[in-house]
């Protein structure tokens, strides 16, 4: 199963329906690795958006502000 296309909500339910304490010990084999990778993919995906944006902020002469990326 290709995780890295679903969207990030539905990985959020998978790893919540996966960790749950009633469900922890019916897990398969299967169930555990998809839940590493549901977790590693997620992991990735709040990294690669908190990285930083440098962005200049110009003053004109109006008195507003450009912001350039």
């Amino acid at each position: 199963m290709n995780l890295r296309t679903k969207p990030t909500w539905e990985l959020r339910q998978i790893v919540k329906a996966l960790t749950l304490p009633v469900s922890s010990f019916l897990n398969t084999d299967e169930d555990n690795e998809r839940l590493k990778q549901a977790q590693i993919v997620l992991y990735e995906r709040r990294r690669k958006n908190t990285q930083s944006i440098n962005m200049e902020v110009k003053w004109i002469k109006k008195k507003k502000y450009i912001i350039q990326t």
